[in-house]
């Protein structure tokens, strides 16, 4: 399940949107939907049915620090789980003028992603019937 992993390997997710950053790797978009990409989860909210919410990082809550987005494959993948398949699929996706909106389902949660094109931010939100989450973070095209 996507959104219950503990996250490891953040030194190479960072050196990985370093490297794009000074390569020139993001020349108007950051992430226009076309391409892989790679998101890098910065803060969470999580909210309980009875209206309890805490927030923190992707650790605080056992989820991944890093996404990778397979365009082709209409997945979500945590990146930091080498040792099994950690996927979601991308079950409805859209390119507007102004955001990359993706959205699926899993475990009997639903999931969207808007993806500004503009500055590569995000917002991802996963709700269910006990647990919710607001995830934010960055994204940058592979």
């Amino acid at each position: 399940m996507l959104f219950t992993k503990r996250p490891t390997g953040m030194a190479l997710g960072l050196c990985l949107a370093g490297a794009a950053l000074t390569s020139g790797a993001l020349a108007e978009e950051p992430y226009a939907g076309k391409t892989n990409g790679i998101c890098a989860t910065t803060h969470v909210v999580a909210c309980t049915d009875d209206f309890t919410c805490m927030q923190g990082g992707a650790h605080t809550f056992d989820l991944p620090t890093f996404l990778f987005i397979d365009i082709k494959k209409d997945i979500v993948r945590a990146t930091e789980h080498k040792s099994e398949d950690v996927t979601s699929p991308i079950l409805n996706k859209e390119i507007t003028e102004n955001a990359v909106i993706l959205q699926g389902r899993e475990n009997h949660r639903g999931w969207t992603i808007a993806i500004d094109r503009t500055d590569g931010s995000f917002n991802l939100s996963s709700t269910g019937p006990d647990l919710n989450f607001m995830i934010v973070g960055n994204c940058i095209a592979l």
